[in-house]
């Protein structure tokens, strides 16, 4: 068979496709808003296969960005930028991008009447400006924008893909779930997505899952990436051949089993909502220092309510006593920071809500408040799962913010690992 060189040299470039990213706006630079952006579509472009090789953060100047533009257009697959599409006069990327690519600009009467319509449905009047929003530079394709009044613009040249989207962050992902999956497909047909597989760990430390998990364990092809968050560690395998990917899996999760608590994206939460329900079990919680943080998270989840019943926020010892029926003489022997008021926090919340289950926290999440023998992080937990009753205490390390998250993960943790056969 006679190999096609052209052909040999299209296919090695998609097998290897890239992306720039660029975000517009000054507020991010200011450091008055976190770049969530970025995290978005280089998480989305991975599980395309695709790889966000050059990320940057520039002000919404017109050099600035014409300058980043010369330094990415061509020389990756795909250039996104986000941000800079308002109708405000300090929103100057679409004419900058425009002038860029030698282009006019031209008003479009279907985008107003989009924005027309959204006016309409707020029942507000339109301000001028946002007829700016229905300029389309010339040989750009608007893509509608259902949430917002911009719509994202895209240019193409050949298999190169431009980008243009807002840069608020529930219009972005709408743009890119609604369009962009569906032009890179069309663009690139015979490209092979990575197909991705996460073991979500946790007691264990990521040095400790490199020595029992290796690179020279991976099948050829196949890549690892150890993924560190708050208190947890999550391992990820990722290539374009699935079932190698789920071999490498696999072998890793033979290994290190006993610290797995989940799968790709699920949430702590998720799974113990659905552990909860597969039991027929409900859950209460009582907490103190995470100040409602362990309900945030289980209340994050749609269909919480088939499981979870409620909980309460006893931050004073006051009401710890009048709402949970927590005894003087535990408070004043054993202090609130202590297993014995935790053990009574959780049995008088699931009395108050006869749960099947019941989780409790209290504990020192600092800056101030730690002692010598109760140290700030110092965290005391309760624990009921039908007819077990168990309390703990844990020292978590980090500022106030981390102990809180640390504290409530745990506290999710432990009860999953429980209600998987797996505590001891």
């Amino acid at each position: 068979m006679v190999k096609n060189p052209i052909v040999e040299l299209f296919l090695l470039k998609r097998i290897k496709m890239n992306a720039a990213i660029i975000n517009i706006g000054n507020e991010i630079l200011m450091g008055k808003t976190i770049n969530t952006n970025l995290a978005y579509l280089g998480s989305e472009l991975t599980k395309l296969g695709i790889l966000a090789e050059y990320a940057v953060t520039i002000k919404d100047e017109p050099n600035a960005i014409k300058q980043t533009l010369q330094d990415t257009w061509k020389k990756y697959d795909i250039v996104i930028t986000t941000g800079g599409l308002g109708p405000t006069e300090d929103d100057l990327t679409k004419a900058a991008i425009a002038n860029f690519f030698g282009k006019n600009q031209h008003f479009d009467n279907s985008i107003w009447e989009h924005i027309q319509k959204m006016f309409a449905f707020r029942n507000i009047p339109i301000p001028e400006t946002n007829r700016s929003q229905a300029m389309v530079p010339d040989d750009f394709i608007p893509l509608q924008n259902d949430l917002g009044t911009a719509p994202g613009l895209l240019y193409q040249e050949g298999d190169y893909l431009f980008f243009a989207l807002q840069g608020v962050p529930s219009e972005m992902k709408h743009i890119f779930e609604t369009h962009i999956k569906k032009i890179i497909a069309k663009t690139y047909p015979n490209y092979k997505p990575l197909h991705i597989k996460t073991l979500r760990t946790y007691g264990i430390a990521e040095s400790r899952l490199a020595e029992l998990f290796t690179l020279s364990d991976l099948p050829e092809g196949i890549s690892i990436a150890w993924l560190p968050q708050i208190g947890r560690v999550d391992l990820r395998f990722y290539g374009t051949d699935v079932r190698k990917v789920e071999e490498a899996a696999d072998s890793a999760l033979n290994k290190i089993h006993p610290y797995v608590w989940g799968y790709d994206e699920e949430s702590p939460a998720e799974i113990l909502l659905s552990l909860l329900l597969n039991n027929f079990y409900t859950l209460s919680v009582a907490e103190s220092c995470t100040g409602g943080l362990v309900q945030k998270l289980v209340t994050d989840v749609p269909g919480a309510s088939n499981s979870f019943l409620g909980g309460v926020i006893t931050y004073t010892n006051e009401l710890k006593k009048k709402i949970l029926k927590v005894s003087d003489k535990v408070l004043e022997t054993k202090g609130a920071v202590s297993e014995t008021c935790a053990m009574q926090m959780a049995e008088g919340i699931k009395l108050l809500t006869n749960s099947t289950c019941a989780i409790s926290i209290t504990g020192i999440a600092g800056p101030d408040g730690g002692t010598e023998k109760k140290p700030v992080g110092t965290v005391c937990f309760g624990f009921i799962a039908a007819e077990k009753h168990w309390s703990e205490k844990q020292f978590f390390t980090g500022d106030r913010e981390i102990v809180r998250i640390k504290a409530a993960e745990f506290a999710i943790l432990t009860l999953i690992k429980y209600l998987q056969g797996r505590y001891n």
